[in-house]
């Protein structure tokens, strides 16, 4: 296909296809500012082209959804770079475990290295499959089956076309009248910033492992728009994580789990007490089995979330998977979403210092927390037992 100004399609993307989840070496083209038509390279008739419409958009968790599936195109990983490759690092990889050879993401969950010339790589790779049909397994891979994942402002296409959307979007809210309950940091606004983020000069959040320069930069615009599309009442899956850092952005937790677990959340940080050093907050998901898997990765015995300002470990409040029916915009008012701290996210392994250092903050926050859960308990009897006491009276 000819595109005006152009001469030829730039196959310059990975795309995450809607149809089978897997990655493709694709390019963009944008037919007449209204439509975006994605082109994989493998299959240049134009019979696996996905083209998307800006009617295909009618919430910002979609738009946001939409800009997931690009990134800059992975790079082979060469015979003598094999010893970059390490445990606990995404990168994108061959799947062959069905019979078809197709890219998907997965998490490095062990090597073994063994000695070879620079030019022959032997070593072999664990990798624990982040989505697609091998997805939660681990298969052992060579070398010449893993890719880096790159970061990065991809083709400026598709932010065009993303801005078109954002426009739609936000003259159609405009249109529906301001509810008292919305919190003026909305789900719009970090659309807008995923926006901004993505067609930056800065490194691309949609990546495995990508390092965050300096965004949460630009100027927010109508701050009172609605909260793009999450259902108000329905019944939700949650899961409360305590000894976060105060100064934690919702938008980078949430992208952190996308991240490392391929699963979209509602994340939440909520306002801590003046005398308390830590904050709590709340992961929001659709699904039972989508907060299973989150939970299991976060409670891991094999690694921790830690922040890497101070190192701080991320703590499950309650050992339990909980639902209730509630209104997001009504009871979970988030954050400021945009502090630009320079604070992020990590996980630390087993086996090295930085875990050890995580594991004894842990140890010294639980002991904290299970003081307290005693005190709660006794002000609880206490309270009974006076109660008690007056009823009788």
């Amino acid at each position: 296909m000819t595109i005006s100004g152009d001469g030829k399609v730039i196959y310059n993307l990975d795309y995450r296809s809607k149809n089978d989840d897997a990655w493709y070496t694709s390019g963009v083209v944008l037919e007449n500012g209204k439509r975006l038509r994605v082109k994989l390279e493998d299959f240049k008739s134009g019979d696996a082209d996905e083209v998307f419409s800006m009617g295909n958009f009618s919430k910002h968790d979609e738009l946001e959804e939409f800009l997931r599936r690009f990134r800059p195109v992975s790079v082979p990983v060469e015979e003598n770079e094999c010893s970059t490759v390490v445990e606990g690092m995404t990168v994108c990889a061959t799947y062959k475990g069905d019979g078809s050879v197709r890219y998907f993401d997965a998490i490095v969950d062990g090597v073994c290295y063994k000695e070879h010339k620079p030019e022959k790589c032997v070593c072999t790779y664990l990798l624990c499959w982040k989505h697609g049909p091998g997805e939660g397994t681990v298969t052992a891979e060579n070398i010449v089956d893993v890719c880096f994942i790159k970061s990065g402002a991809p083709d400026p296409r598709v932010t065009d076309f993303a801005k078109l959307v954002m426009e739609k979007l936000s003259s159609q809210s405009s249109l529906i009248p301001k509810t008292p309950f919305l919190s003026r940091k909305t789900s719009s606004n970090q659309t807008f910033n995923k926006l901004q983020e993505f067609s930056g000069d800065g490194d691309s959040c949609f990546s495995g492992f990508s390092e965050e320069k300096g965004r949460f930069k630009t100027e927010l615009i109508d701050q009172d728009r609605d909260m793009g599309g999450v259902k108000e009442t329905e019944s939700h899956h949650f899961i409360i994580l305590e000894n976060l850092e105060k100064d934690l952005s919702p938008v980078l937790m949430k992208d952190f789990i996308y991240e490392q677990t391929s699963i979209p959340t509602h994340t939440y940080v909520f306002q801590s007490l003046s005398n308390e050093p830590y904050a709590r907050g709340i992961i929001i998901v659709d699904s039972k089995q989508k907060l299973k898997r989150i939970h299991e990765f976060i409670s891991n015995p094999n690694h921790f979330i830690v922040s890497t300002f101070s190192g701080r470990p991320w703590v499950i409040a309650e050992d339990m998977l909980r639902a209730e029916t509630f209104n997001i915009m009504q009871i979970l008012q988030p954050k400021s979403e945009n502090k630009n701290t320079g604070n992020k996210l990590m996980v630390v392994h087993l086996g090295t210092k930085e875990y050890m250092r995580a594991k004894k903050s842990k140890d010294l926050y639980m002991e904290f927390r299970n003081h307290v859960n005693r005190l709660v308990k006794r002000l609880d009897m206490e309270e009974k037992k006076k109660w008690r006491s007056s009823s009788t009276n």
